[in-house]
């Protein structure tokens, strides 16, 4: 008897209470997996991109070591993917030891299928005016460097310099978020810069703190 008693005094879960609790974590659901995409998305093109300036730096890196020019060339048409090595006879295409560059990097593959070279934004920091605020300029291409002819390419020399300046910009194509490597001086310094807006906020508030032209307002963040 007293068994009996023991197992008609325990009570379980009613439909109701299974209902709300499953609800519930449908709700969570609907929250959580929108942010976590964003933060993937975010994540993988921000990955990209300091991929790509810690590459840039290997490149000067080597350049310097070895006495020998390196280049990073890029392939933007339809491949997304950039090439590191040496450049023995100037004629823009990494060499390597084995017959082929030092390094490969195909975005699409190593970031995902949502990472590529562009941007949504309208102007970009303008790398001719680095002192100026903000110093905006319109976008000249996704990957761009002035005086470049022929294979889209950034030059390392032996003595740490560059042989052009400009721009390369990383996008992810459904959710906006934006970086851009910037070659502001020749003399090879590197600068990483986020995007303020992405598809959901694409007009940041202009600052007021700029007072000195051009007044425009770019929307981008030096991180680095």
């Amino acid at each position: 008897m007293l068994k009996n008693d023991i197992i008609e005094n325990k009570k379980g879960y009613s439909l109701v209470e299974l209902l709300v609790v499953i609800t519930m974590i449908g709700i969570l659901a609907m929250i959580g997996v929108p942010r976590y995409s964003d933060f993937v998305a975010k994540s993988n093109v921000r990955r990209a991109a300091n991929d790509l300036l810690q590459n840039a730096r290997l490149a000067s890196t080597l350049a310097i070591k070895e006495n020998r020019n390196y280049v990073i060339a890029f392939n933007i048409a339809g491949a997304n993917s950039y090439s590191i090595g040496f450049d023995t006879n100037d004629d823009g295409i990494p060499e390597g030891y084995d017959n082929g560059p030092v390094r490969v990097v195909t975005l699409q593959s190593t970031y995902g299928n949502n990472v590529v070279f562009g941007t949504l934004a309208t102007n970009v920091p303008d790398y001719q005016q680095p002192n100026q605020c903000p110093a905006c300029s319109g976008v000249a291409g996704t990957v761009f460097f002035d005086g470049n002819t022929g294979i889209v390419r950034e030059v390392f020399n032996p003595d740490g310099s560059v042989a052009f300046i400009g721009n390369v910009i990383l996008t992810h194509t459904l959710r906006g978020y934006s970086y851009i490597l910037r070659v502001r001086y020749l003399s090879g310094k590197l600068d990483l810069w986020m995007w303020d807006g992405d598809i959901d906020n694409q007009n940041p508030p202009e600052p007021v703190e700029c007072t000195n032209a051009p007044l425009k307002y770019c929307g981008w963040t030096e991180i680095r």
